[in-house]
Order: C-alpha cells, then sequence, then structure tokens
C-alpha cells in the first residue's frame, strides 16, 4: 500500500480536482494508492470548504495552504518555499510515503523541503506551464520568473522516481531539456467515468441543431473562431442552438461583441456543476474544442475531449492539440484550420446524414482512449514500478 500526497496549485474557479482526479484517485485506491490532497489556493473561505467537504465525501483528505498574491511573483514564490511546512505537516499527520506534486509551484515547494528522507517522488509535469504564460498569458521567455520555472520544472524532472506527461511528445521535449532518463516517464491520461453518459436520459422531442460547447474562455480558447463556426453552420441550420456551458460569460460577452453578434436569442448560456454535464452534453448533436495554435499547446490533453466522445458527440477541433488523430482517422473529429467553407459540408454529410453511426463510433473512440480505467490503468503503470 502506498500513501501519496497529491499537492496542487489552484485558483477560486478550478473544478478539474472534482471532476477529473477525484475519481482517478479513488479508482487507484482500489489497487492500494491511497491519496491525500493538499491543495494551495487563493479561494475563500466557503470554496475552500466546499472542497474539503467533496474530496472527505469520496474519502480522500484534504488540506488547503494559502497562496500570497498581493506581491505578484514574488508572493508566489514565497507561498511554495514557505508551504514546505504544510507539506511537511500533512506528511506526519497522513503517514506519506510518497509526493506527487502537479505542476511547477507545487514542485517549487518540495524541492524547497531539502532532503526528503527517503519519500518517493512521483512529478506530474502536467504540460509545460511556464510556456502555456508565455503563449498566453505575457510572460517574457526572457524572465526572471520564467528562467526560475524552468529551472525547477528540469531540475525535478531528473529527481524525480517517476514523472507523468499528457502526451509522448512531452516526453520528447522534457528529456531534452531536463537530461532524464527517458525511461521514468509515463503518459497518463485524463478520463472520465463514462458511467453517467450511459444512463436512460430523456430523450429529445424537439428539432433543434445543438452545437455545444463546455469550459473556459479565453486565453487558449480560440473562441472567436467558435462563434464563426457557429455563425456559418446557423446560415445552413436555421434551427441551430449554440449551447455554452460556461461559468465565464463575461469573456464570452467580450467575444459576441467584438464579432458583431447583436442577435443572441439562439445561443444558450448556462453554468453547470459537474455532475450535471454528462446529461446536458448527451442532448447536443456536434461540439467544439477549438484551441489557439501555440508551442505549449501540444502537449496537453483537454478534458473536454473525453466528454464529447463518452456523450457521442462528434467534434470540430484542432488539430496537434492532444491525441486528436485517432479521432481524425475515426472520422468523428474534424481538424479545422483557418477556412470556414469546409466546415458545412463535414457537418451535412457525416454529422447530420450519418448522426447515428457517428455517434456510435464517437463514444466508442471515448470509451477506448478516455475512459477511467484507462486513466487509472495509465497512472498504475507508473506508481507500480519500484
Amino acid at each position: 500500500m502506498t500513501r501519496i500526497l497529491f499537492i496542487t496549485w489552484d485558483g477560486p474557479q478550478t473544478s478539474y480536482l472534482e471532476g477529473l482526479f477525484l475519481p482517478i484517485f479513488r479508482g487507484l485506491a482500489e489497487h492500494g494508492h491511497h491519496f491525500h490532497v493538499m491543495q494551495f489556493t487563493w479561494a475563500n473561505t466557503e470554496a475552500v470548504l466546499r472542497t474539503k467537504a467533496i474530496c472527505e465525501a469520496a474519502g480522500i483528505p484534504y488540506k488547503s495552504a494559502p497562496i500570497w498574491r498581493k506581491s505578484g511573483s514574488a508572493g508566489s514564490f514565497a507561498s511554495a518555499i514557505m508551504g514546505r511546512s504544510h507539506i511537511w505537516n500533512a506528511i506526519r499527520n497522513w503517514d506519506i510515503d510518497t509526493l506527487m506534486p502537479r505542476s511547477l509551484m507545487p514542485a517549487l515547494a518540495v524541492l524547497a523541503m531539502g532532503s526528503r528522507r527517503g519519500l518517493k517522488l512521483v512529478f506530474d509535469a502536467d504540460g509545460f506551464a511556464v510556456d502555456e504564460r508565455v503563449d498566453f498569458g505575457g510572460l517574457s521567455p526572457k524572465s526572471a520568473t520564467y528562467r526560475i520555472l524552468r529551472a525547477v520544472e528540469a531540475h525535478t524532472a531528473r529527481v524525480a522516481d517517476q514523472v507523468l506527461v499528457r502526451t509522448p511528445s512531452a516526453i520528447k521535449l522534457l528529456v531534452s531539456r531536463s537530461g532524464a532518463d527517458r525511461a521514468k516517464f509515463y503518459v497518463v491520461g485524463n478520463g472520465r467515468d463514462p458511467t453517467p453518459y450511459l444512463r436512460d436520459w430523456p430523450q429529445r422531442t424537439d428539432n433543434e441543431f445543438r452545437l455545444c460547447y463546455a469550459g473556459s474562455l479565453g486565453g487558449k480558447y480560440y473562441i472567436d473562431q467558435m462563434i464563426a463556426v457557429a455563425r456559418g453552420l446557423r446560415a445552413h441550420i436555421p434551427n441551430l442552438v449554440f449551447c455554452i456551458f460556461t461559468s465565464d460569460k463575461t469573456n464570452l460577452d467580450v467575444a459576441l461583441d467584438r464579432s458583431g453578434v447583436t442577435e443572441r436569442h439562439w445561443i444558450q448560456v448556462s453554468r453547470l456543476r459537474p455532475e450535471e454535464m454528462p446529461a446536458a452534453l448527451i442532448q447536443c448533436d456536434l461540439a467544439l474544442a477549438l484551441f489557439q495554435r501555440a508551442f505549449s499547446m501540444q502537449f496537453v490533453s483537454p478534458i473536454k475531449l473525453g466528454e464529447y466522445l463518452l456523450a457521442g458527440l462528434p467534434i470540430i477541433g484542432t488539430a496537434g492539440v492532444g491525441p486528436v488523430e485517432p479521432l481524425i482517422e475515426a472520422g468523428v473529429m474534424f481538424p479545422l484550420n483557418e477556412d470556414l467553407s469546409e466546415v458545412w459540408p463535414w457537418v451535412r454529410d457525416n454529422v447530420i446524414c450519418q448522426k447515428i453511426a457517428i455517434c456510435e463510433r464517437s463514444h466508442a473512440l471515448g470509451l477506448i482512449h478516455f475512459s477511467l480505467q484507462a486513466s487509472v490503468d495509465s497512472y498504475l503503470a507508473a506508481l507500480e514500478q519500484t
């Protein structure tokens, strides 16, 4: 049996811990790997207590630690370095034998501990967070913050017992950057529990064509292109309804204004809890997963891909972002470039004319590549190495 401390660094709007990681951790517990969560966060007390209750309801102990943000990067670095005391307390209180920092600031907190006294270290590199900040957050690659975090990334990869990434291309780059042993790198999946997608949900009785998007907006998400696709399809499908499941209505309104969309009765915006998402997606016909093309995006695996496929939804997406090649080859994803004129013929010939067949293929590929069991198995391959 192993007792693992998962160390994460989150803002107040983050729901991936509940939606993605807790089901994986519950699955791993069945194999003797028991997780505990240490969350560095600047969320308010109400949000922290909600996260704590969700974790404990899943049988996973939870502690939070504060992030100081008033001094910018200096406050964040100080929070990580001083946070080592919180980690040591969790190790003692929960008899931890394995540390799993997710991304760079938690990795810095672990490095600040100094000697780990025989504790095993599994580094969840989770893409290239500092490069994503360069691509979308305005961080200069010549800045001290970038250089420090790159050094943290490389050193943690070298000293870790195992390193987790989301794509094979991430292994190649991180091995090159760090000089770490290729043999200790593992690709793990961002899978979902398929059970909610298999329930006998009420059948629709309307004649709407529902295009959907689920998730955050702005930054790496190509909302302007999504709006353009929706408007282009609506010219051919007058009964199209664009269902947007997000809590980020501010960025949406800005994008709609920027795109000149004044008539908005056909756009429906909903903020859903994670447990409500499967039923909402199943009621749709086609999904969008469009991202800005940037260096960092080739190393991520968007969670929404699995959600869409398990719901039986074909996807209009971005090639090269996530493990999408099998989806493109199977004809359930249309890789959109800049030529929007190709979208309608694909939707007409594949999504509308072959609705049942493409939905069945989408769901089957979701089970193969994005199921919870597939993710648990990928983690086990790393955790059970000695």
